[in-house]
């Protein structure tokens, strides 16, 4: 998983690295015209402080990105903020020199971008955390941590981990990390997984602590190879692949 595009700014006139939701073969360019940015009101009145410098300014920007797949061209709408940053060249007589350009960051998206392959057997309880969490990575991150969270929730309920205890006739619900360690033998292999999702997403829901993009990628990283060991069981496909492969000593 690639996380560096989704933590680099983009110029207005360049072709960025984000995967275009729909088709996942393209990338996202900002369509023709359609780039609205202006300055905000507090980066308009620093102007006139005497120590103003051109990388005290911020934008808020809208636009519309256009997937380069000429089969998809789907249409996104993102909205966002903007910065001013230095770039520094060389110019014709190979002396250092310095330039100013306009940088922007997403917020929103819409369609929002999808950042890891959901398996196709996976539940929608599932499926839509993971979609909350992906539609509010930028602008919250520790809450689209705490959907990832919610999403390994549902996933255990669907592989029919009970969620409580009866005791003289009440209900004593259990918390996640006890849960997990119900988690039956087969799935021993990943159950470091689950505990590593748990306590990012315990950071996003009550810890107080700071969740940063990065945090919420690791749990996509983690999540992602859950749900793959889940649904997709390549490691076992693989080893009875390996074991036909090997009892006839050959091609299967």
């Amino acid at each position: 998983m690639d996380r560096k595009p989704y933590k680099t700014p983009f110029r207005k006139n360049s072709v960025t690295k984000f995967v275009c939701p729909t088709c996942t073969k393209g990338n996202l360019k900002v369509k023709e015209n359609s780039f609205l940015y202006q300055e905000t009101r507090s980066s308009r009145l620093a102007h006139s402080h005497d120590a103003w410098d051109p990388d005290w300014i911020d934008y808020v920007y809208s636009c519309l990105f256009e997937c380069t797949n000429s089969a998809c061209k789907e249409v996104v709408s993102s909205t966002g903020t903007g910065f001013v940053d230095q770039d520094f060249y060389y110019d014709e007589n190979g002396n250092p020199d310095v330039n100013y350009d306009d940088y922007f960051r997403p917020v929103y998206f819409e369609p929002h971008l999808c950042f890891f392959s959901i398996p196709k057997a996976t539940p929608d309880s599932v499926t839509d955390e993971v979609n909350t969490s992906f539609s509010l990575i930028f602008s919250d991150p520790a809450s689209s941590s705490n959907h990832v969270r919610i999403a390994l929730e549902h996933l255990l309920t669907f592989l029919k981990i009970k969620r409580f205890n009866t005791k003289n006739g009440k209900r004593l619900y259990l918390n996640l990390h006890q849960r997990i360690d119900l988690l039956p033998q087969k799935y021993d292999h990943v159950k470091d997984l689950f505990f590593a999702v748990k306590w990012l997403g315990n950071a996003g829901s009550h810890s107080g602590q700071e969740v940063t993009i990065d945090d919420v990628f690791d749990s996509y990283e983690l999540l992602s190879e859950i749900l793959s060991e889940v649904f997709e069981n390549k490691r076992e496909s693989a080893k009875s692949l390996a074991k036909r492969i090997n009892k006839k000593k050959g091609p299967k």
